[in-house]
């Protein structure tokens, strides 16, 4: 996909992002550009405990986030983070909602007893990474259930009151859960605790999707704010394609993924670009090479010839092996041979090359998605010539993939150029669950500002 195609991407997306906002046509676009009521952004002044809960993927993670004093006496808060990661079985995954809610409390009185918090009362902050619709902070209507998630109920249900629900049915925890946000919300604030400049939340791992900071007055659905503040907002940017935005685009090995995926005809753009389906698309590729006897002069490809046969994280080593520059190919070979392939020295290079390629093409898919979020925020700062904001970003694909981010971070900077606008990218470090804790330790701030001002 070649700049003039990209740029034209990003301008479609630009303009979907505008549509979503209101209320009236937001249903001629798929992406959501939810309100997340998240418009209190850390400062440095918050302090106390909080509790962050992440549910994404298929690991549910609980950590204890810790606000003092700084220790160089600035204003900016010292944070320290105590975490556990719990696996969701697969019997949660395609259970009720009542089992995974059950489960996610059960591990809370775990991690409460293990950092001897069953006596303290702590307020919650909840990341829940699925498609969902607000009309406060700590309220939130299921819209779907996706990823690896097959749960039988729960649509339309408040997921803040099953959590809380599911609380109250262990009986010994005294937390009270006061905000739930996405994952991607969740990155942003983290972020913003990182570097007050952040406006972006990206997320590049088993899913991909992105919030930013939106004035209050351009999100239509938002009504009782009297100031022009800004909110986050939940783009929902994997349904981006979903109304035909890059049907150009979309290859033969793009249509077999989504055939075979979960939910067909939905998330066409996080199909192209995550963790979940790039390891699956250079599977395809390779096994079309292969019937045309291009590659691995076999007629058995074992496992390669089997749908999932192909991890992602597999497109992750390979490519660093290459980038090494060492000639070596132990790495790729030995992957090949685990799934039931000999290869020659050409069909390494191939191999590296199918890898590079998907990459690629991901990363800068996903720098035009980005390039649009901020012409978006440039619009809401027009007194500001070369304005420079920052994305806090998470996830598997953009930590771990060895050139993904500097793909993402130099096709963004390409494409920004002539808009006026810049983006510099920073790590958000335990991204959406220390995010989670910050919004809790957020809500609680302006409640107490409110109290006071009465």
């Amino acid at each position: 996909i070649n700049d003039v195609q990209l740029a034209l991407i990003s301008d479609r997306m630009l303009q979907d992002m505008s549509i979503g906002l209101q209320k009236s046509t937001k249903s001629n676009v798929r992406m959501e550009m939810l309100p997340s009521y998240v418009d209190s952004l850390p400062d440095g002044s918050e302090r106390g405990a909080y509790i962050g809960l992440d549910l994404g993927g298929t690991n549910l993670r609980v950590l204890l986030l810790t606000l003092t004093d700084s220790i160089d006496g600035g204003a900016k808060f010292d944070a320290t983070i105590k975490s556990e990661s719990y696996k969701v079985p697969n019997e949660k995954l395609e259970g009720t909602s009542a089992e995974l809610f059950d489960f996610i409390a059960a591990n809370m009185v775990d991690f409460a007893i293990k950092n001897g918090l069953e006596e303290k009362m702590l307020p919650v902050g909840f990341t829940f990474s699925f498609p969902f619709d607000q009309d406060r902070i700590d309220h939130a209507i299921l819209k779907q259930w996706t990823k690896a998630y097959n749960i039988k109920d729960g649509v339309g249900e408040d997921v803040v009151q099953m959590l809380r629900d599911a609380i109250a049915r262990q009986g010994s925890l005294k937390f009270e859960v006061v905000a739930v946000c996405n994952d991607t919300v969740g990155t942003l604030v983290s972020g913003v605790s990182e570097d007050q400049n952040c406006q972006i939340g990206l997320i590049v791992g088993t899913g991909t999707n992105a919030a930013y900071l939106e004035k209050v007055s351009n999100i239509e659905s938002v009504n009782g704010y009297k100031d022009d503040r800004f909110m986050c907002v939940d783009m929902e940017w994997e349904y981006f394609a979903d109304t035909g935005a890059l049907n150009h685009f979309v290859t033969e090995f793009d249509k077999q993924v989504d055939a075979t995926s979960p939910m067909p005809g939905e998330f066409i753009f996080e199909k192209m670009i995550s963790g979940m389906y790039l390891g699956e698309i250079v599977r395809l590729i390779l096994c079309q090479l292969a019937s045309v006897g291009n590659i691995f002069n076999e007629k058995c490809l074992g496992d390669l010839g089997t749908t999932g046969g192909f991890d992602s994280r597999y497109v992750s080593d390979i490519t660093e092996e290459a980038i090494a520059g060492h000639g070596e190919t132990n790495v790729v070979k030995s992957i090949l041979a685990s799934v039931g392939v000999k290869a020659s020295q050409g069909d390494v290079h191939t191999v590296q090359l199918v890898c590079e390629f998907v990459s690629i093409r991901a990363a800068h898919l996903c720098a035009a998605g980005i390039s649009a979020v901020a012409r978006k925020i440039k619009a809401n700062h027009p007194e500001k010539n070369d304005l420079v904001v920052t994305a806090g970003v998470d996830g598997s694909v953009y930590a771990g993939h060895p050139t993904f981010d500097t793909l993402l971070e130099d096709k963004t900077d390409e494409l920004c150029r002539n808009h006026g606008v810049k983006v510099q990218f920073i790590r958000a470090k335990d991204g959406s669950g220390k995010g989670a804790a910050l919004i809790a330790a957020g809500y609680l701030k302006t409640a107490r500002q409110l109290v006071g001002a009465c």
